[in-house]
């Protein structure tokens, strides 16, 4: 909490998944950075299902070795430590403490929030049925880094270290299904299914006005996907469509420079009325990997949406669900389609309809294969 971002709607919608299924949920909190307060996720789970391990220690070997990246970060020398081990972010106390933990404790299903906080499971008593919630496929994060100019190394894994990670578990789970996919040839021996983000769905609307909707945090692909539309593709929609108003929620304004072509909405109480009142939604990223789920946010609105390829990666859907573009020509043309054609902006609306229903069974089904250990 808050759920700001988009790994943390991750968390917060699948804890919320298993509960639906019936679970009684109990939540780990790894206390690594100074800056995060765990009150309110405190508060959000309950005081009973609440426990926290402090993450600030680290092997002198995983010290040094960040430090030395960092000076390499900074002098942009990208030949050493591109790539990160498994259990790097995690504290060496962990082993004593999850031995501990788990005498104290038993449950059905031990499930990792991402392949680095994974180590846990290797303690986990036999009986339960150990996952990992992937989130990313890591083993391509340096090719998406490394195409945006971004010298940060952080939690790039050769395939190798990833397939080491994940034989921890007995099931794989993949938050799209072309990651499934991956998943399943570097681990073919462990069970694999997508559990996707499962949010609710809005009855088909068109909003009135002429205004378009970034909704995102600061994370590095969404600042070139925005700066990029913003420079290439907006001015082009201003042009056909004067009254176009560009609005911008989220931590990413942060990063944005002031501009009397958008607005800056900053970090919003309610995004539920700052999508309703959006006629469209963009996704202007180039890059990436795991699920977009500002995409699957949009969809759960019932907005229309326009993106790139890379926007709707690992869905599958039969009737479109969103403008898709393959350059920027394209991406203009599709907002400004979609800010005039009423009939195209709602036909797209009741697609997410249909879409959300088969999304969110295929979501419980594998959620229930998860609990059973089917």
């Amino acid at each position: 909490m808050p759920v700001e971002r988009g790994n943390r709607k991750r968390a917060f919608n699948l804890i919320n998944s298993f509960k639906e299924a019936g679970c009684e949920v109990d939540y780990l909190y790894l206390d690594t950075y100074d800056h995060d307060d765990a009150a309110a996720t405190r508060e959000w789970i309950g005081e009973d299902h609440f426990y926290s391990f402090r993450n600030k220690k680290r092997s002198l070997p995983v010290f040094l070795k960040r430090k030395v990246r960092k000076v390499l970060e900074i002098l942009h020398i990208p030949f050493l430590f591109r790539y990160y081990s498994v259990d790097e972010a995690i504290s060496p106390d962990i082993d004593a403490f999850m031995k501990d933990f788990f005498e104290k404790h038993r449950y059905d299903v031990v499930l990792a929030s991402y392949l680095f906080n994974s180590r846990p499971l290797l303690f986990a008593p036999e009986g339960c049925v150990k996952a990992i919630d992937t989130v990313n496929a890591f083993s391509f994060k340096r090719q998406m880094y490394d195409a945006v100019g971004y010298y940060n190394y952080q939690f790039s894994l050769k395939k190798e270290e990833e397939a080491r990670g994940l034989k921890r578990a007995d099931w794989v789970i993949a938050i799209q299904e072309d990651e499934e996919a991956f998943f399943r040839t570097i681990v073919p021996d462990r069970k694999h299914c997508t559990i996707g983000e499962n949010m609710p769905k809005t009855e088909a609307y068109v909003a009135e006005g002429r205004d378009v909707l970034f909704l995102g945090s600061y994370y590095v692909v969404n600042r070139e996907g925005v700066n990029h539309f913003i420079k290439n593709i907006w001015p082009k929609v201003r042009e056909a469509v004067p009254d176009a108003r560009l609005k911008l929620a989220g931590s990413i304004c942060k990063h944005v420079p002031d501009s009397p072509d958008y607005i800056k909405l900053g970090f919003v109480d309610d995004i539920g009325e700052c999508y309703r009142s959006s006629r469209v939604v963009i996704n202007p990223v180039h890059y990436g990997t795991g699920l977009n789920i500002k995409t699957i946010e949009a969809l759960s609105y019932a907005k229309p949406l326009v993106s790139y390829e890379v926007g709707v990666r690992g869905l599958n859907f039969d009737s479109p669900i969103a403008l898709v573009a393959k350059d920027d020509r394209e991406y203009a043309e599709a907002v400004i389609r979609l800010l005039k054609d009423d009939e195209k902006a709602m036909e797209l609306s009741q697609n997410t309809e249909l879409f959300l229903d088969e999304y969110r069974e295929k979501n419980r089904a594998a959620i229930e294969a998860v609990i059973n250990g089917a």
